[in-house]
């Protein structure tokens, strides 16, 4: 390794996550067979746990029961995707002055970007599954509720996560 070569790993000279890597990353995670077997199951809540990460990319992965739902939220400065791995779940959105659905089943993915604002529901039969990735890593998460004219922040971000 040359000085050069070393300087430019440096972590500020790390080129950006780029959206269709974090799709790329969420979906090859969402293919591990042992995924199910890393959360409780039988649980009426909404569960998860970090699968890898560092200050560059995080990947998350969460169990939906049935009627679960996240809340309006945002991903503060990170940029995002998720892939189902199992089950169905529904993705709120606002846009064009109303609230937009998008469902998503095993094998559907979905990028976003920092501004993003969205609710996720699982909505069955059973419990979904969907892995996660960030970039940079998740660190806040903001609160929003939905008014008239869309959502409305309620607070500052929040520790993440926290869905």
């Amino acid at each position: 390794m040359t000085a050069l070569s070393a300087h430019l790993d440096a972590p500020r000279f790390r080129r950006p996550v780029r959206l269709a890597e974090l799709r790329q990353t969420a979906r090859r995670y969402a293919l591990n067979p042992n995924l199910a077997a890393l959360l409780p199951n039988g649980t009426r809540l909404r569960t998860w746990a970090r699968l890898a990460g560092d200050a560059r990319m995080d990947v998350w992965v969460i169990s939906w029961p049935e009627g679960t739902e996240t809340g309006w939220h945002d991903h503060g400065e990170a940029s995002g995707a998720f892939a189902v791995a199992s089950g169905v779940v529904l993705e709120q959105t606002w846009a064009l002055g109303a609230v937009q659905h998008r469902t998503l089943a095993e094998g559907d993915t979905r990028s976003f970007g920092p501004d993003h604002v969205h609710n996720v529901v699982g909505v069955g039969p059973g419990r979904a599954l969907t892995v996660h990735a960030y970039a940079p890593a998740l660190v806040t998460m903001g609160r929003f509720e939905l008014g008239p004219g869309g959502p409305v922040q309620l607070a500052d971000s929040q520790n993440a996560p926290s869905w």
